[in-house]
Order: structure tokens, then sequence, then C-alpha cells
């Protein structure tokens, strides 16, 4: 039995020109629209942290279509435009519970992935040594280049002060003593 008002029916969902009808049926559509909604939040993390690790590395070093970081974006890139496509699909039908869930599942999706996904990798070798080739480039602005003269005087300053302390009980500062006479 068809319903009356196809945006609030629970007995049937339309996607593309299809009428999928039965109460089970609309259930596993709901469960398929969370699904595809906690996959999309899902995905887009692990995409962006893919490619804020890629923009940090110089272009030579981001990898292939194949390989390493480009390989990796891509391959996220082609998933969540797989998923896109899959939930604009079923969004079409136009019914209030398939956009309902979809809200919850984006909301659980973000909370899912927010509460679980490891801390961005932080090279900070990498960026003190992109900070040293910026300053000797002549195309950075000289803002830029008081900036890091600045953070490079106040790292000096704590390197001074360390050099200046006894050795503690851990050892940690005969360790570092090595580095700060480079």
């Amino acid at each position: 039995m068809a319903c009356d008002d196809r945006f609030i029916c629970a007995e049937e969902i339309h996607i593309l020109n299809y009428e999928i009808m039965g109460l089970g049926w609309f259930f596993v559509m709901l469960i398929i629209a969370f699904t595809l909604q906690w996959a999309a939040n899902f995905i887009w993390i692990q995409n962006s942290q893919v490619t804020r690790e890629l923009l940090q590395k110089p272009i030579k070093d981001r990898g292939t279509i194949i390989s390493g970081y480009l390989g990796r974006s891509l391959m996220w890139t082609l998933i969540s435009t797989l998923v896109w496509i899959a939930r604009i699909i079923l969004v079409m039908g136009s019914n209030l519970w398939i956009f309902i869930v979809v809200l919850i599942g984006n909301l659980w999706g973000v909370y899912y992935t927010q509460t679980r996904q490891k801390p961005d990798h932080q090279y900070l070798a990498d960026d003190i040594l992109l900070m040293l080739k910026r300053l000797d480039s002549d195309t950075c602005d000289k803002c830029v280049k008081s900036r890091i003269k600045e953070a490079l005087q106040g790292l000096k300053t704590e390197m001074d002060k360390l050099d200046q302390q006894p050795n503690t009980e851990d050892g940690r500062d005969s360790e570092l003593r090595p580095l700060i006479a480079f």
C-alpha cells in the first residue's frame, strides 16, 4: 500500500526511479544511510590527515599517483567520491527519515572519528629545516624572516640556559649536551 505523503512515509523509499516497498527494506535503507554518513566522516578525516602531511613535504617527496602521500590522498579521494555519490543517490529519495538518519549519522561520525583519530604527526625537525630554508630565501617576506630570527634567538637563549645548568639526576641534560655543541 502506497503512502499518501512520500516525504514522511516509512513503508516505502524512492531511489532514482525505483520504489522499494516494505518496512523491512525501509529500515535497511536507514541503516545504509547511517553507515554511509559515518563512513563519509571517517574517510574525510583520513583524507584530511594525509593531505596535511602531504603538504608539509617538499613537492619531490610527496610520492606518485600510486605510492606515498600522493597515492594515499588519491585513494581516499576516490573512496570519498564513491561514498558521496551513493549518499546523493540515497538522499534523492527525499524522505524525512533518511534526512534525520543522515543528520544523526553525521553527528555520530564526527564524534566517533574525532574521539578515536590519532594525533597529527608533527615533524619538528622538518619544520626547523623549512624555517631555516625560508630564512635564506630571497622570496621570503621580511616579516616572516623577522619572526624566524626571533624564534631562533629564543631557542638560542633557552639552549644557553640549558648549557649553564648542572647535570640532572635522570641524565637527560647530559644526553642533550652533544646536540647543543653542534
